[in-house]
């Protein structure tokens, strides 16, 4: 059994979506959810004006992140105001802020760094920082930027929102494949969203079974560079989330699928014998 944590959230204005603050039980940082048209009333919260990173995302209706933006900033919450004149994609900011004496400005620096990092190698999200900055980190203050990540990025995962990597945090025995009409396709079930792999390959072809959203969403996909044209074949450049195994099939197979039968582990189980028998 791993360690039990307590997380402790004050909904600001009362509502289960608007404005939040999030701290973990003897941790000095605190986390605040803000959805941007909440902007200037976040501003006369205590304490959110302090050193820290934060992150700019671009949330669809069921909650999944399609961009990601993340930044330093020496004063808090102002430093969303550049922002929101300056950039539209996003609709909703994460920050995560401490005192001084806690996130020192090489701290922060070397936070943001790391976070960048690690956004583009999950390749989860369509990350939208063009460069990665050239701070080092010095290797005595690495240990505690990994720290102070790993709590940043469970936070993040307690929201809805995984950063890890999520095709090297998997082992043979929990990926799932299909390979119908020759496509190879890969994947992982968490009980709630069924993730199609980075490196899949997706099927070229459009029956006229699939359903319409689904079919918008492979161009979609496509428009954007998250699968492209390989040899004649399309490949996912980044892993991808779906709401049900079935949608995550439909798109890889681009037709009508039950995603509980088409879905396999290694030794040819389906996913329903798997989590359903």
């Amino acid at each position: 059994m791993g360690i039990s944590k307590k997380l402790e959230t004050i909904y600001h204005n009362g509502q289960p979506d608007g404005i939040r603050s999030i701290r973990r039980s003897l941790s000095t940082m605190t986390t605040y959810v803000i959805p941007r048209p909440l902007l200037s009333e976040a501003k006369n919260i205590t304490g959110i004006n302090r050193h820290g990173i934060y992150y700019l995302i671009n949330e669809s209706e069921d909650n999944r992140i399609a961009q990601i933006y993340i930044g330093q900033t020496r004063n808090g919450i102002l430093r969303l105001d550049d922002h929101n004149r300056s950039k539209d994609f996003w609709n909703k900011a994460i920050m995560f802020l401490a005192e001084s004496k806690t996130f020192t400005l090489d701290m922060i620096s070397g936070l943001e760094k790391y976070a960048i990092i690690k956004a583009q190698e999950s390749k989860r999200y369509t990350v939208e920082n063009s460069v990665v900055p050239k701070y080092e980190i010095d290797e005595y203050d690495l240990a505690t930027v990994e720290e102070v990540y790993d709590e940043i990025q469970f936070i993040m995962a307690t929201l809805g929102y995984k950063m890890n990597d999520a095709k090297a945090m998997q082992s043979e025995e929990t990926v799932l494949h299909t390979t119908r009409n020759g496509i190879e396709a890969f994947g992982v079930y968490d009980g709630e969203r069924f993730e199609v792999l980075e490196g899949s390959r997706i099927g070229r072809t459009e029956y006229k079974s699939l359903s319409p959203a689904i079919a918008r969403q492979r161009r979609s996909a496509l428009k954007n560079g998250d699968v492209t044209d390989v040899n004649s074949e399309y490949v996912l450049n980044k892993s991808m989330s779906f709401s049900s195994p079935s949608s995550a099939a439909m798109f890889v197979l681009g037709a009508s699928a039950n995603g509980w039968a088409e879905w396999k582990s290694k030794d040819g189980k389906t996913l329903d014998k798997l989590f359903r028998k």
